[in-house]
């Protein structure tokens, strides 16, 4: 770092650097998942709610299958919808994957960052990990129709800034 940074710039990188890897507490009442909780959370068949802004600046909240992989999210939507429109040009998203199991409420939400990836071998490859997290197999009718439609798909990666759980 550059010798004739203020301390605020140098406590700005310093945040900035640490805030991807850092889990922090999303509520009073609950403690944080540790990063192994997270991990066998989010290997689970639920749904990531992903929200972005519309051209008119009204949030819209997309429940998507997702699969989490070293810290990232990986989406697929159709080339021409909605969600990747917006997301081509205001990466900004909001992100919650939640539960409730037995009256005990547990889950991750943040901000990050999103990037529209057009490209179909790895549209396929995350199509086939999710048909198999979701529907158990990539033999079953609908998994093989899923899989093939993913050709006209393209991969959201969303890289999360913030990143906060809590588990009662």
């Amino acid at each position: 770092m550059d010798n004739n940074a203020t301390l605020n710039d140098k406590v700005m990188s310093f945040l900035l650097l640490d805030i991807v890897m850092r889990i922090i507490k999303a509520d009073p009442w609950w403690r944080s998942m540790s990063i192994d909780e997270v991990n066998e959370f989010l290997s689970r068949p639920l749904l990531l709610r992903l929200a972005v802004m519309d051209r008119d600046l009204y949030p819209i909240v997309h429940p998507l299958w997702f699969i989490y992989k070293d810290g990232i999210f990986y989406l697929e939507v159709h080339r021409t919808s909605k969600k990747a429109r917006l997301l081509r040009g205001d990466g900004r998203v909001y992100f919650l994957v939640d539960e409730v199991v037995d009256g005990r409420p547990r889950g991750v939400r943040g901000k990050g960052n999103a990037l529209i990836l057009d490209d179909a071998e790895l549209a396929r490859k995350i199509m086939v990990e999710q048909v198999i997290k979701y529907l158990g197999s990539a033999d079953k009718q609908l998994s093989k129709r899923l899989i093939d439609s993913s050709k006209d798909n393209v991969v959201v990666k969303v890289e999360p800034l913030v990143f906060a759980t809590w588990i009662a």
